[in-house]
């Protein structure tokens, strides 16, 4: 946070316990002694939650929750010259324990925080897929044009997967007959690298002229052991 350069903004999780701060007072004149890196001593987020929590609905991770939230502008321990906004929120439904963020955007609202921090969720899932579908973290770069290349080739390849399927790509698509999953509503980005690969490998089958009978049902019969097996 303290070395967060100035055309950035930070969104992101605090401990419960956080200590906060009001900023230090103003200095008076005369006044001798080193001056005041904090102020008055705050609730912690948690103790925010307890006295005048107001209830709100957020439209987050694709529903609708009702929770407890409470916000306020303060400052941490680490970085008494920054102010934040602090939001501490409570689900009013299982699934989710008491939380508290922070913000750089210290003028934001409590629902701002709250919605910015839950779109962080794209960015991880496109991490994961990256690291466990495109090799992202099997490389090992001793040098820093190894590291510069590595990370921007696997995200390119990573778009350019996304954008053939929104093209071309989900035309082409065919869930696979998995009983045990039947309530999947939408595709994920296995399931676009596993209809580019059949398509790439049914186009190599298919430039290759069929001789005899039943040469269409083979290439039909290894295209489903591939979807399947991918």
């Amino acid at each position: 946070m303290n070395r967060l350069p100035g055309n950035c903004e930070l969104t992101s999780r605090l401990l419960l316990d956080a200590r906060l701060y009001d900023p230090p007072p103003v200095r008076q004149p005369g006044q001798r002694g080193r001056p005041r890196k904090r102020g008055q001593r705050l609730p912690t987020p948690r103790q925010m939650l307890t006295p005048h929590a107001r209830r709100i609905d957020l439209d987050i991770y694709g529903r609708t929750d009702r929770v407890r939230v409470n916000d306020v502008q303060a400052r941490v321990y680490a970085a008494p010259d920054r102010p934040l906004r602090i939001v501490a929120v409570e689900p009013l439904a299982r699934g989710r324990t008491t939380q508290a963020f922070y913000s750089t955007v210290h003028n934001a609202t409590a629902e701002q925080v709250l919605v910015w921090y839950a779109m962080r969720w794209a960015i991880e899932v496109t991490f994961h897929d990256t690291k466990q579908h495109l090799g992202f973290e099997q490389p090992q770069g001793w040098s820093r044009k190894a590291v510069q290349r590595t990370a921007p080739m696997a995200m390119i390849l990573y778009s350019l997967i996304v954008l053939w399927f929104a093209k071309i790509g989900h035309r082409l698509y065919q869930p696979p007959n998995r009983p045990w999953y039947a309530h999947k509503p939408h595709t994920s980005f296995a399931d676009m690298l596993t209809t580019l690969r059949t398509a790439s490998i049914r186009e190599l089958f298919l430039t290759t002229p069929l001789l005899g009978r039943g040469s269409r049902k083979i290439i039909n019969t290894l295209l489903h052991a591939y979807q399947q097996a991918a």
